[in-house]
């Protein structure tokens, strides 16, 4: 899909797993009003409250983390915040499947958007220390390329798929895609090198915590 020579590793991994991560979020996002109104509630307000809730979880805490994330030295922050925003994410649809009432999906979307102001800005900055100087354009267009397939095509599938299968059907796929969305991410690592740098820490000092491949 992608030449190597152009564009390094972990730009390649980073676009592929937001690639998944936005096919599994499009599976549900332009029929999750459909599911708030057949399982949960009948009242059209809770789909904008859902969606309020979501959004104002989201701008209250994408700062204060995307702060700490420009505190701490090095990249380990990142990558942690990045796998544990995305794991989050992929985690949430399986909670569906026990949504009765309209506090259920508040919280959730509550968790929602703090998991999303975990992911976003973490992925972005990675994206941006290890971005191609020389097309750095090509490969934002690329990753915006990507995010605009994944969802074009999810859409019409998951509509299909709720329609044929039904929701739980649905939320269980959406896991799947979101948690290879996470390997992937994860596959970023080198796993001798991952475990020292758990075990040090944030403490230490340089440019780096962690090595992501290139």
């Amino acid at each position: 899909m992608f030449d190597k020579s152009i564009i390094n590793k972990t730009i390649r991994t980073l676009i592929l797993s937001d690639f998944f991560l936005f096919f599994a979020v499009g599976l549900l996002a332009p029929i999750f009003a459909v599911f708030i109104l057949e399982n949960v509630s009948d009242k059209i307000e809770v789909i904008g409250y859902a969606v309020s809730f979501y959004w104002l979880a989201r701008v209250i805490m994408v700062i204060p983390f995307s702060m700490l994330m420009d505190k701490l030295k090095g990249e380990f922050d990142e990558y942690m915040f990045m796998i544990i925003g995305t794991a989050l994410m992929s985690l949430i649809p399986l909670f569906y499947l026990f949504s009765s009432e309209p506090w259920h999906i508040y919280l959730l979307q509550v968790v929602n958007g703090v998991a999303n102001s975990m992911a976003v800005p973490a992925w972005r900055i990675l994206f941006t220390n290890h971005i191609d100087r020389k097309v750095t354009g090509f490969e934002w267009s690329i990753e915006d390329v990507g995010v605009g397939i994944a969802t074009a095509s999810s859409a019409a599938i998951g509509a299909l798929i709720a329609n044929r299968f039904g929701f739980d059907f649905l939320f269980i796929l959406i896991f799947i895609f979101g948690m290879i969305s996470a390997w992937i991410l994860f596959s970023l690592r080198d796993k001798k090198q991952f475990l020292k740098d758990l075990l040090r820490g944030s403490s230490d000092k340089g440019p780096l915590k962690i090595d992501i491949i290139k």
